[in-house]
């Protein structure tokens, strides 16, 4: 296997060993020890030139942020004229850090309620997907902006989601993170959601199945933007062997959702082999 190497956003490219993609995204590209990214460049069927990227973001950032806040900077160097003819594909991760905010879109008082459809505010979900569709469009927007009318060909952008979490309440702790969870668990405890954990997960369901939704339309409407489905991929009867804690799977679990459901869908674009 050739050498492997994901950059973070303050690193300087060794000689030899430029990134052909750029990840843009929260902690499933960023989390510690294991991650999407790690899992993608090390898998047996990536295709050579892929194995090298540069990632940035950070954990906890939101997909506004990448065009209007603190991580834009950064998206702006790497869209400018000096890289446009170095990355094929761009990876977009992110939204995860926005359904926390949002409450997972929780009516205030869910006490009683026996089905997860219940339980959700359908204007608070209307918000909170409307305003993630405007930050990814304006993203999307913006990498076109950059490539439009040059001699460089915008890169191939693959979308992702997530798949179904399990509201344990498991957190991790790590010294240099400012977060540490647990996230699912205390915004149900807010929302009074009962703690029969089938309703709970089935909440979660419906997150996730309308993030996927979102991530679906844009890349059904736009050209050369894919989706990458995951969810419904870790399916161990013990959850634990999949996840690390509430939202990010364990080294295996990553595993797995690369294998499964990453790589066809690179492969059919021709990144990683057939």
């Amino acid at each position: 296997m050739s050498t492997s190497r994901i950059y973070l956003p303050t690193d300087t490219w060794e000689p030899g060993l430029f990134p052909a993609m750029l990840a843009i995204g929260d902690s499933w590209f960023w989390y510690p020890r294991n991650n999407v990214l790690q899992a993608l460049v090390e898998h047996k069927r990536l295709k050579d030139p892929y194995r090298i990227v540069q990632m940035l973001g950070y954990n906890g950032a939101k997909l506004e942020e990448y065009v209007f806040g603190r991580h834009a900077k950064q998206l702006e160097k790497h869209l400018s004229a000096g890289f446009r003819g170095v990355y094929s594909a761009i990876l977009v991760s992110g939204a995860g850090n926005d359904a926390v905010d949002y409450r997972l879109a929780l009516k205030r008082n869910c006490s009683g309620m026996e089905t997860a459809e219940e339980c959700i505010d359908e204007d608070t979900m209307a918000v909170f997907i409307g305003k993630l569709s405007a930050a990814l469009s304006a993203l999307l927007q913006r990498i076109a902006d950059a490539y439009a009318g040059g001699p460089v060909q915008r890169p191939d952008i693959f979308l992702h989601s997530y798949d179904y979490p399990v509201p344990d309440g498991r957190g991790f702790k790590l010294a240099d993170l400012k977060i540490t969870g647990p996230w699912l668990r205390p915004a149900m405890e807010v929302r009074r959601v009962d703690g029969e954990m089938a309703l709970r997960r089935a909440i979660c369901r419906i997150l996730i199945d309308r993030l996927a939704k979102m991530y679906e339309g844009f890349a059904a409407t736009h050209e050369r933007v894919y989706f990458i489905r995951s969810a419904g991929c870790l399916v161990s009867a013990n959850h634990e062997k999949d996840w690390d804690n509430e939202l990010h799977p364990t080294q295996a679990g990553f595993g797995q959702v690369v294998d499964k459901c990453w790589i066809p869908v690179l492969a059919r674009h021709g990144y990683a082999k057939s």
